[in-house]
């Protein structure tokens, strides 16, 4: 009789954890959002590979740009490439959900993480060797930038002062900023602090004003919701 127990309570165990695998939980902002797959067109593991890469984890962690001299010795090309590449692979193994846009979209992503990694490493490369930002993406539509890390000396300084004044010019109360700067400006470390600088905030802001973007939002919106039977919101 026990072993006849065990046997009738089996499939509805099943049952209900089969039907607990069909439900995807995300946020939109400061929206919960509950959603039913439809197992016909995704099943739990493609719904959440895509949340996964595309979303809950859509950046690199690795430092790549210094904000004071002391940050250089965080930034490490082999940590960059190492997690870049185990990102890759992870991204290439995974299962989208079938259709041209998914596929489309998996493939976009992998040329933007390509892309980011290539700009990453290269950031890092050019503390020490300005000349490695030539030829890489974005170089020509920032080459103002590119020319004067190029160069160094003189040429580096005098962009640097520029950014500087111009940052002066924008600020309410800027008498911390030219302080800051005048402590660098007197450094004898004044043309690396230079160069951290403008890579920071002028060669990669020129980047990432000039990158195209990969993702529209609104649409993989549209796409995901198409993978759920039905979606409920709780929005605070």
């Amino acid at each position: 009789m026990k072993q006849l127990l065990l046997l009738l309570l089996i499939p509805v165990f099943s049952s209900a954890y089969a039907q607990e695998e069909l439900l995807f939980d995300w946020y939109e902002g400061s929206c919960l959002m509950n959603g039913v797959i439809d197992g016909k067109k995704a099943n739990y593991q493609q719904v959440q590979n895509v949340h996964y890469t595309l979303i809950q984890a859509s950046e690199l962690s690795q430092p790549y740009l210094a904000y004071q001299l002391k940050d250089t010795a965080y930034l490490k090309v082999k940590n960059i490439q190492f997690e870049c590449a185990n990102f890759l692979k992870e991204l290439d193994q995974m299962e989208y959900p079938k259709g041209e846009y998914w596929s489309n979209i998996k493939k976009a992503r992998m040329a933007n993480i390509q892309e980011q990694c290539l700009l990453h490493e290269k950031a890092v490369i050019a503390l020490t060797k300005p000349k490695s930002l030539k030829g890489t993406p974005y170089c020509k539509e920032c080459s103002r930038y590119v020319s004067a890390l190029d160069k160094g000396g003189k040429a580096l300084t005098d962009l640097w002062k520029e950014m500087h004044e111009q940052e002066v010019s924008e600020a309410e109360d800027a008498s911390q900023i030219v302080q800051a700067f005048e402590k660098s400006w007197n450094s004898p470390d004044r043309e690396l602090i230079a160069r951290i600088e403008v890579l920071r905030y002028g060669w990669w802001n020129c980047v990432i004003q000039n990158q195209k973007n990969w993702l529209n939002e609104n649409q993989y919106h549209t796409e995901f919701k198409k993978l759920m039977i039905s979606v409920k919101s709780s929005c605070h």
